[in-house]
C-alpha cells in the first residue's frame, strides 16, 4: 500500500482537520458540543445518503454524478463510500462551524486566525495541482 492510498486522509487533515484543531482552543467555550454533534449527523446522514445515491449510477445512466478513485483512499468501505467520505462530513462540519463561530464574534480570537486557517486550507487545497501525483 503506497502513499497514494493515504492522498483523501491526507488532504482532509490538513486541510479541515489542522486547521479546526488549532482553533479548538478558541471557540471551545463558544460552542455547544450537543449542537455540534446533532449538526455533524445530520450533515454526515444527507451528504451519505446522497453520495450514495450518486455512485451508484453506473456511467451509462442519465444521471451519473461522480465516483471516488479507489487509487487513492484507503480501500475500506460501508455502503460502498470510503470511509475517508465520512472523515470528510465529520472534518468539514467541525471546520464550517469553527470557522464561522471565529467569523460571527471576532472577539474570542485574536483578528489574524481566520485569514491564517483560510489561507493554510486553499494551500493545501492547491498544492495537488503544482505537485500532481504520478499514475
Amino acid at each position: 500500500m503506497g502513499f497514494r492510498r493515504f492522498y483523501y486522509l491526507f488532504s482532509l487533515i490538513f486541510v479541515f482537520v489542522a486547521p479546526s484543531v488549532f482553533e479548538w482552543r478558541y471557540v471551545q467555550t463558544h460552542i455547544s458540543a450537543t449542537n455540534l454533534a446533532a449538526f455533524i449527523v445530520g450533515i454526515t446522514v444527507i451528504g451519505s445518503l446522497w453520495d450514495i445515491w450518486a455512485t451508484r449510477h453506473g456511467r451509462e445512466d442519465a444521471v451519473w454524478l461522480w465516483q471516488f478513485n479507489r487509487k487513492c483512499t484507503l480501500g475500506l468501505t460501508f455502503f460502498d463510500l470510503p470511509i475517508e467520505e465520512y472523515v470528510f462530513y465529520v472534518a468539514t462540519s467541525v471546520y464550517v462551524i469553527f470557522e464561522w463561530t471565529l467569523i460571527n464574534d471576532p472577539s474570542i480570537a485574536p483578528l489574524w486566525i481566520v485569514p491564517l486557517t483560510t489561507i493554510w486550507s486553499l494551500f493545501f487545497i492547491g498544492l495537488p495541482y503544482v505537485f500532481q501525483p504520478k499514475n
